[in-house]
């Protein structure tokens, strides 16, 4: 990702992060995860398979992009890319035993 693209990015979510209780998209995200978890890489993330995601057939496991808001009341979640509406949330075991680290 070129530096203009990351910055863009970084003001997008920015924006977003500060208008959380009045921002549409989070209200209702395009984009749904279920089965989903909370999990680690280098920084935090989600994993689970989505549904409606411009570029992941529905149900494939992914692990998301860097997680930066997780509001599970209201059942929505801001990672660097894009708003999720929440599914049906699952313990982390349920992924270890089923991809034994790898997604």
């Amino acid at each position: 990702m070129s530096r203009t693209c990351f910055i863009e990015s970084l003001r997008c979510l920015a924006d977003d992060l500060e208008n959380v209780d009045r921002c549409a998209q989070a209200l209702s995200p395009d984009v749904a995860i279920n089965t989903w978890a909370l999990a680690k890489r280098a920084v935090p993330c989600l994993i689970g398979r989505p549904i409606g995601h411009p570029s992941v057939a529905d149900g494939k496991p992914v692990a998301s992009s860097e997680l930066f808001y997780l509001d599970p009341e209201r059942g929505i979640a801001r990672t660097m890319s894009r708003w999720y509406r929440l599914g049906t949330r699952v313990d982390v075991e349920y992924w270890s035993a089923r991809v034994a680290g790898k997604l």
